[in-house]
């Protein structure tokens, strides 16, 4: 698969902090749209290829460049020294200002013509805690997270949960073993309505990484970007589900 064509952009955050982005079109605007948080391997092949095919459903989705602080354009690989330096990235990484610099997106991306004025996120194992953080912190009007690998340190925020939001997390993730996916985060959302969780079993982490052999699972993708799909389309697209009712 090729690479995809993006327009870059700059985010100007709450301190003025000028954040990295890129820009995926959808053929139909003004339309939904999405921002997307990478895994900790920044904006590389695979992640772009996602928010195409996310484009390719009709959505205009901002990737956004969440190390912009660290490091700027970071494009890691899979390798040893590729999970080096992304470990090394996330654990520098500041969640509570990631927050900000999203929030800075959502405001940014709703204001662009083509958006249709409604802003969901979606992310991937950082991406994934961002995700649900937003749907915490941020007037995004709904977020899906796929295998969040720290949503475990924000539990108390879970019942409070007001924005709908979707988790996708694998059964033999590493990255949330039983003590962490069962023990808290399962518990920490339960009861709140707005949160919906779908575990799939015998998925470890990434499984919705089709550029990972060794993680891909394309059946259990397929599921659950369906779902990732009708929900935003549910809660990005209010007047045509209006006008269908």
């Amino acid at each position: 698969m090729a690479d995809v064509v993006r327009e870059p952009l700059q985010v100007t955050s709450f301190d003025g902090q000028r954040i990295g982005a890129f820009l995926h079109r959808p053929t139909k605007t003004p339309a939904p749209g999405l921002i997307m948080i990478p895994e900790i391997f920044g904006i590389n092949l695979p992640l772009r290829e996602i928010a195409a095919r996310y484009a390719g459903e009709g959505f205009v989705v901002l990737t956004l460049d969440i190390f912009s602080r660290l490091e700027r354009d970071v494009d890691e690989g899979y390798d040893e020294a590729g999970h080096a330096k992304g470990r090394a990235l996330h654990k520098a990484f500041d969640y509570a200002t990631g927050v900000k610099d999203l929030q800075a997106a959502i405001t940014h991306l709703r204001a662009l013509p083509e958006c249709n004025g409604h802003v969901g996120v979606v992310g991937f194992c950082l991406g994934g805690t961002m995700a649900y953080l937003a749907a915490s912190r941020t007037d995004a009007e709904a977020a899906v997270g796929y295998y969040g690998t720290r949503i475990h340190l924000f539990t108390e925020e879970g019942k409070g949960i007001a924005k709908p939001l979707i988790l996708h997390f694998g059964e033999l993730d590493h990255t949330t073993p039983p003590e962490l996916l069962q023990g808290q985060i399962l518990p920490a959302i339960a009861g709140n309505p707005n949160v919906q969780a779908f575990v799939y079993p015998g998925m470890v982490h990434a499984f919705a990484n089709h550029r990972r052999p060794d993680t891909y699972n394309e059946a259990v993708t397929k599921v659950a970007d369906t779902r990732t799909f009708v929900h935003f389309r549910k809660w990005l697209e209010p007047k045509r589900l209006k006008a269908t009712a």
